[in-house]
């Protein structure tokens, strides 16, 4: 019974080499570009497709608006990992959002996304960061989506599926989400100081 609880929690190791090629393809499908040479995060363009957000800071999105959805770079940050305690990811991600705030400020106000979200495990970090998190309505999508980002975990992870052990609660991710005026705020001015 405990294998097959496991089996629903992460997928079982032979299915790494099929995982690691649907990361490739779900990667190159979306068009990621890294943020900046030597980082940590990725930018996908998209445009709004869920129910209409209204954010902490009064933002509205809307179906359609664009948004700008935030990846780790998994890679990236297992080397990191491997190496050094998370604050250095914690840094290089800073600066990510520090060159993202400045690109969103220099483009045309028609052309910048609306917000920046992403759907992750790691909601305690980005919150840190100043994302709002927003918990997502439970959905077998969902559950599949939290099977697929727990199995990257531990793919990705120095410490495997002992990852799975470290935090608190429930390992289930949430969406994170900053508007752009809220980016520039924290990050551009910050990058000019």
């Amino acid at each position: 019974m405990a294998a097959m609880a496991s089996w629903f929690r992460v997928a079982p190791a032979f299915l790494d080499p099929i995982l690691a090629l649907v990361e490739q393809i779900d990667r190159r499908v979306r068009r990621l570009r890294p943020i900046r040479r030597g980082g940590l995060l990725w930018l996908e363009a998209r445009r709004h497709g869920g129910a209409p957000v209204v954010l902490g800071d009064g933002t509205p999105v809307a179906p359609g608006d664009a948004l700008g959805i935030i990846h780790f770079d998994n890679r990236r940050l297992r080397d990191i990992a491997a190496g050094a305690w998370l604050t250095e990811a914690y840094e290089i991600a800073r600066g990510d959002l520090r060159v993202l705030a400045r690109w969103h400020a220099a483009r045309p106000a028609a052309s910048r996304p609306v917000a920046y979200c992403g759907v992750t495990l790691l909601a305690a970090l980005t919150r840190r960061v100043g994302f709002e998190i927003h918990e997502r309505r439970p959905s077998l999508g969902a559950r599949i989506e939290d099977w697929y980002l727990r199995s990257i975990l531990v793919r990705w992870s120095p410490a495997g599926r002992a990852r799975l052990e470290r935090g608190h609660g429930a390992l289930i991710a949430r969406e994170a989400w900053m508007s752009g005026p809220e980016l520039e705020r924290r990050f551009a001015e910050a990058a000019a100081q």
